[in-house]
């Protein structure tokens, strides 16, 4: 009986090395009209070298850093995905336990009492005993049901690993952005406050002309109107910027409240950032995390078409136990107590042929699929690439139109009012012309914010800004004491 036991123990290790039913997962291989070998020729400012791994220290910005560590580390959205991957971990974990066998220790009592009929003669009707015993059950992983189940938790675990990858890229561009966003916003508000102090001069010069009578009402009521346009600007300016606060704030996981924007330098009119390395096509799959998920999701389907497939064969099990069982406790000391059972146990579902077989169609639907997500996942990162880099091009030359038309505009304001403090022109045209300096200035300050909005875009196209999280001294857990993910084992799942 010993004997036999051990053999149970030993018996499904041994089969454990036959092949597992279904197809085996290979990653898909993509065309030269899916994946190019290259960007083709860089636009200006962009370059073909390895993409920066911590992007927004080029923008030489240390508040912009800092606000970016504060949210890696404590950003809701992030540590939702690392509790999701944690909680995908575990379910990895438990189907690995599924190699093992099941069961228990077993401890009981047993009272008995039988009718006369039951008793045979000379037998006592009631009776008492007790037992304790190990008994376990064990699957032969025979066609690889098991094994199939840990590949496809194993796959949806590497799908959860890449989707933290992927939110904590978009938290720091998300961070970048609205961070040039409020910085944008904060020098329009200036530029209103000077050409507002610069119109009520206006006003006050108008006004002494009227009661001099070199001016007249309407040549006021023009100045006021045009201050009135001004200061109508900085309610909605003043809006947005208590906004991009709140949405920092909200991306640092603190109340909007209690949030306190970090101290910066004063806006820089040029853009720290020379030149963009963008690498190519290949490392811009390798890198990006939805990508990276779209393999991991075709991954599981594929391994669950095994598991479906298995129920088309037969489920081997070895039954075991091994204890005592006695009359009384003093009896399970003896040898004769000895009890135990080795039962191999076969089950086969013929008779369910037709729905395994319409589960396996169904799995191997869904493997399709994600197949076809797959492909979709990386035309759409291509397209974003290729979009933020037209972006990129488009914002430089943008400003570059900008600077030349607000330094005209501006030359021209101050023209006007030259002129006609010197008795030449109409009042009329120094509000055109300032009321075009305004609206150049203010477009200006616009371009920029858009420039730097495009470099930020391109650096979330190529999927940068995870790998910072991977190392061992950067907290990008998400949402600090609320099941933190350590950050240097977030790359332990690998295919």
């Amino acid at each position: 009986m010993m004997r036999s036991f051990y053999l149970s123990l030993v018996l499904p290790a041994l089969l454990a090395g036959c092949a597992a039913v279904g197809p085996d997962y290979a990653p898909p291989a993509l065309s030269s009209s899916q994946l190019p070998a290259s960007f083709g020729t860089p636009p200006a400012g962009l370059g073909s070298g390895a993409v920066e791994v911590a992007w927004w220290r080029s923008f030489d910005d240390p508040a912009l850093t800092a606000l970016i560590a504060r949210a890696l580390a404590a950003n809701h959205d992030v540590g939702i995905a690392g509790a999701r991957l944690e909680a995908a971990k575990a379910l990895l974990g438990e189907s690995r336990q599924d190699f093992l066998p099941r069961g228990g220790a077993a401890l009981g009592y047993e009272n008995r009492r039988q009718s006369e009929a039951q008793t045979p003669p000379g037998q006592p009707r009631q009776m008492s005993s007790y037992r304790g015993a190990v008994d376990a059950s064990w699957e032969i992983d025979l066609f690889g049901r098991v094994r199939r189940s840990v590949e496809a938790a194993q796959a949806q675990a590497g799908s959860r690993e890449a989707l933290l990858r992927g939110v904590q890229a978009g938290v720091a561009a998300a961070v970048a952005a609205t961070w040039f966003e409020l910085r944008g916003v904060e020098v329009e508000i200036v530029v209103a406050d000077e050409i507002r102090q610069s119109q009520r001069e206006s006003l006050g010069l108008v006004e002494r002309l009227v009661s001099a009578g070199s001016a007249s009402e309407f040549d006021r009521l023009r100045a006021e109107a045009l201050l009135r346009h001004v200061e109508v600007a900085l309610p909605e300016l003043e809006r947005r910027r208590a906004a991009s606060r709140n949405a920092l704030a909200i991306l640092l996981g603190e109340a909007p409240q209690t949030f306190t924007l970090p101290v910066a330098g004063p806006a820089r009119d040029a853009l720290a950032v020379r030149e963009i390395a963008v690498g190519d096509p290949a490392a811009l799959l390798a890198r990006r995390a939805d990508v990276a998920a779209a393999e991991r999701a075709l991954a599981a389907a594929t391994a669950r078409i095994g598991v479906e497939t298995a129920g088309l064969y037969p489920e081997i099990q070895v039954l075991g136990s091994i204890g005592v069982v006695a009359g009384d406790l003093d009896a399970m000391h003896g040898s004769g107590a000895l009890s135990g059972f080795f039962a191999p146990v076969i089950r086969w579902s013929f008779l369910d042929g037709g729905r395994v077989r319409a589960r396996i169609a169904a799995s191997e639907a869904r493997s399709k699929e994600a197949l076809i997500a797959y492909d979709q996942t990386v035309l759409r990162a291509l397209q974003e690439t290729d979009d933020a880099f037209h972006a990129h091009g488009a914002a430089g030359r943008t400003l570059e139109l900008r600077l030349l038309e607000a330094t005209a505009q501006r030359e021209a304001a101050r023209l006007a009012r030259l002129r006609f403090s010197q008795g030449e022109g109409v009042y009329l045209e120094v509000l055109d012309a300032e009321r075009a300096d305004f609206a150049s200035r203010r477009a200006l300050a616009v371009a920029r914010t858009q420039q730097r909005l495009a470099v930020v875009s391109i650096y979330k196209a190529l999927g940068g800004g995870w790998e910072v999280c991977a190392q061992a001294e950067q907290t990008c857990g998400g949402a600090a004491g609320r099941g933190q993910v350590d950050a240097a084992k977030q790359t332990a799942l690998r295919p």
